[in-house]
């Protein structure tokens, strides 16, 4: 095959087979990375993808956050194989990690009782689960690592100082240009299960959360609020930027939780084109129809990178020959 300009519609997780749009990481990335090595990635974003599934990355406008760097020892299949990268037994690490934590959530005003576990390479909340901190090793150890498959010997998970939540802002950037965003409410998991139980909620909802806090209580007071969070957007699109070594990625969606302070944290930030916003609230027609921008545009958008890509690698070989 000759260099071209690629684009893998895939996403990688820690699941055992394959569902939908998600490969086990183990199959995915060699295949990724051989793709990069010959042609121009224009999507997934190359320098991101990873970072971004893997959860390894850092902001300034995170919940305070460790995060545990898990590797599976050489030929062992037990969840009691596990142990940090630098090779420091998984107890040790996790209640050292927790006095860090407690003493972070304290500094920044937020709540000790629980902890936010969240693993890598999952999707949806499914893998999220809220703790008391005198669970967390049992749960890494008979929830998390136990049922990963023989084949994953690497996970990134996140011990997280949980926020009084009211809702969550969803913001598309695209091209460098903040878009659409909306907003999505959440119910209470009960402790140790899984976030997707607790159930997510539209715009309509959200609304209504946002008001009962005091934090929007009508069209207007949201549309300043939105206002006020922009700056916190373009931080973590300026964080995105620096990691892909300065280059803007083409998309990224960024979740900001909102606590009932009116403080916003980072909740995630994404580079998977899936997580376009629909259902956002309309002005023109009064209703919860927008997507801004829509999956057109955006397919669009990425046949005219490849061109101008590919273009420019035509012009650059031409270049290199006259000068022979």
């Amino acid at each position: 095959m000759l260099p071209g300009a690629v684009a893998v519609l895939l996403h990688a997780w820690a699941g055992a087979s394959y569902e939908k749009e998600c490969v086990p990481a183990w199959d995915y990335y060699p295949v990724l990375e051989a793709l990069m090595a010959r042609h121009e990635l224009i999507y997934p974003s190359a320098p991101l993808d990873r970072l971004h599934s893997e959860k390894r990355y850092a902001s300034a406008l995170m919940p305070p956050t460790q995060q545990l760097q898990l590797c599976r020892r050489r030929g062992a299949a037990s969840a009691g194989s596990w142990c940090l990268e630098n090779g420091r037994a998984l107890g040790p690490a996790v209640a050292e990690a927790l006095a860090r934590l407690r003493s972070q959530a304290a500094a920044a005003g937020l709540s000790t009782a629980d902890v936010m576990v969240k693993q890598g390479l999952s999707w949806g909340g499914e893998d999220v689960a809220r703790l008391l901190p005198s669970r967390v090793l049992g749960h890494l150890q008979e929830k998390v690592l136990k049922k990963l498959p023989k084949h994953a010997t690497a996970l990134t998970v996140l011990l997280q100082a949980k926020v009084d939540l009211v809702a969550e802002l969803r913001w598309i950037v695209f091209e460098g240009k903040l878009r659409g965003c909306g907003w999505r409410t959440f119910g209470q998991a009960r402790r140790g299960s899984s976030m997707i139980k607790a159930g997510i909620m539209g715009e309509s909802e959200s609304r209504k959360a946002l008001a009962q806090a005091g934090l929007a209580r009508n069209e207007i007071e949201l549309r300043k609020l939105e206002d006020r969070l922009r700056p916190a957007v373009e931080l973590v699109l300026a964080e995105a930027t620096q990691d892909a070594g300065g280059e803007t990625p083409q998309f990224l969606r960024v979740d900001l939780l909102m606590d009932r302070k009116g403080q916003p944290w980072l909740g995630e930030r994404e580079s998977w084109g899936a997580d376009l916003m629909g259902g956002t609230y309309d002005p023109r027609k009064g209703s919860f129809t927008r997507q801004d921008p829509s999956r057109l545009e955006v397919a669009r958008k990425m046949v005219a990178r490849a061109l101008r890509l590919l273009t420019g690698q035509k012009s650059a070989k031409s270049a290199k020959a006259a000068k022979v």
